[in-house]
C-alpha cells in the first residue's frame, strides 16, 4: 500500500511543479505586456497580446473547471475498459446493431 501513496504523492508534486512554473510564466509575460501598455513602447501592442491571451485562457480555465467540478476526472479509465468490453462483444458476436 506504500507504492500508490508515494506514487500519488510524486503525481501531485510534479503537477503542482508544472502548474507554478506555467503560472510564473504566465504572470511574467503579462507584466511585461502590461508594462508595454503603459510605457507605450508600440502603442496598441500590448493590448492585443493581452487580450489575445485572455481570450484563450478562459475558455480553457471555464472547461477545466467544469471538469473538475462534475467528476469528468474521476475514473479515467472507465472509458477504455468499456471499449474493451465492446470489442470483446463484437468479437463473440453478442453484439447487435
Amino acid at each position: 500500500m506504500q507504492k500508490p501513496r508515494r506514487r500519488k504523492a510524486i503525481e501531485i508534486a510534479l503537477t503542482a511543479g508544472v502548474c507554478i512554473v506555467a503560472g510564473l510564466g504566465f504572470t511574467y509575460r503579462m507584466s511585461e505586456f502590461a508594462v508595454t501598455i503603459v510605457k507605450d513602447d508600440v502603442e496598441g501592442f500590448g493590448v492585443v497580446a493581452l487580450a489575445t491571451y485572455l481570450i484563450g485562457m478562459l475558455p480553457m480555465l471555464f472547461l477545466m473547471l467544469w471538469a473538475v467540478m462534475t467528476g469528468q476526472f474521476r475514473d479515467l479509465e472507465a472509458s477504455k475498459r468499456r471499449l474493451l468490453e465492446i470489442d470483446d462483444e463484437i468479437e463473440r458476436g453478442e453484439l447487435h446493431a
